[in-house]
């Protein structure tokens, strides 16, 4: 795992500076040479970084699963499921917004899709804290090599909150774990 082994600096520039630093780079590229990226190509960058980071975060919960004591009888289906859910509802976020974006000039708001994207916003930041929870139990769990409670695992949970800060603290914790298993 080519992530995991980075040093907390590198994984932020990694996971946080280049996909934005890509993101506005290509539009500003693409405006220098009067490209217009249409509604796609637009919406795909915009959602670059939040994808960035969903898949980093569904590398590193599938990784401390498979490295879980056999004791912990747990089920990996909804944290993957909600990863899921989470990169494809950014798209549908990112192309409504376009949307939005488009239709307020002419005054054509489609209020039936914004009445449909608040319950599929509050079920995408359900399974971000799913996922977040998933994530900060088994790296406490794979340290400890047992079942952990909740106030053994918060600290961890809020770091993942926080990112990009938390990361300072948690990829030294994710390598030292790559580090002596290899």
């Amino acid at each position: 795992m080519f992530v995991l082994r980075l040093r907390h600096w590198q994984t932020f520039l990694l996971l946080f500076t280049l996909p934005f630093l890509l993101q506005h780079g290509l539009l500003w590229l693409l405006d220098a040479l009067q490209v217009r990226p249409g509604r796609f190509g637009t919406m795909l960058l915009d959602a670059l970084p939040a994808t960035v980071y969903v898949l980093w975060l569904w590398l590193v919960g599938s990784w401390l699963f498979r490295r879980l004591p056999q004791s912990i009888k747990i089920t990996p289906l909804y944290f993957h499921l909600g990863n899921l859910y989470i990169i494809l509802y950014t798209l549908v976020f990112v192309y409504t917004l376009a949307l939005a974006r488009d239709n307020m000039a002419t005054a054509t708001l489609p209020f039936g899709m914004l009445a449909l994207l608040v319950p599929m916003h509050l079920f995408a930041t359900f399974c971000y804290l799913y996922a977040v929870y998933f994530v900060a139990r088994s790296l406490v769990s794979v340290e400890k090599q047992l079942l952990v409670q909740t106030g053994e695992y918060l600290k961890t949970f809020i770091f993942f909150l926080l990112l990009p800060l938390g990361i300072w603290f948690l990829q030294p914790r994710l390598r030292k774990l790559y580090l002596s298993e290899s």
